[in-house]
């Protein structure tokens, strides 16, 4: 049986994005690019409240645990690493090249209530998932509704 997948056009256009900058950096300008230049790649995220907690999702496939940092400031959290393309692979034996390395950043705003100093995170298959619990006051809550008769 064949499940179905909700379409999410903004990460085609990402991954658009990223193809147009692979094509600019490879064929428009490679002289133009400095030793060592870095491109960014933001990675795709989920977040949504469950239990009480406020849950977040990053897509990081391939990328060592101990290369990613994160920084909480001014109710901002930033989630930076690096997915490093292993030794054996060397640019003139591509046939391929659709896996986008190097340097990430991504900068997200902390929900409101969120108890930011709680904040934990762990990662596993490919997924950085980061966890704070919300302060009682922000959760959503049930309002009965009233009938009245006549």
């Amino acid at each position: 049986m064949a499940s179905l997948i909700k379409w999410n056009p903004f990460r085609d256009l990402q991954r658009l994005n990223w193809n147009f900058d692979q094509f600019f950096r490879d064929f428009m300008a490679p002289e133009e690019m400095e030793e060592g230049e870095e491109y960014r790649v933001s990675p795709p995220v989920e977040s949504y409240r469950h239990n009480g907690s406020f849950v977040m999702k990053v897509e990081l496939p391939g990328v060592n645990p101990q290369d990613v940092h994160l920084t909480v400031d001014q109710g901002r959290l930033t989630i930076e690493g690096e997915r490093k393309r292993g030794e054996e692979v060397r640019e003139n034996t591509l046939f391929q090249d659709e896996i986008c390395y190097g340097a990430f950043r991504r900068t997200l705003d902390i929900p409101e209530g969120l108890k930011s100093d709680e904040i934990k995170a762990k990662y596993h298959d490919g997924i950085l998932e980061i966890t704070a619990p919300v302060e009682e006051q922000y959760l959503p809550r049930k309002i009965e509704v009233e009938v009245q008769k006549g």
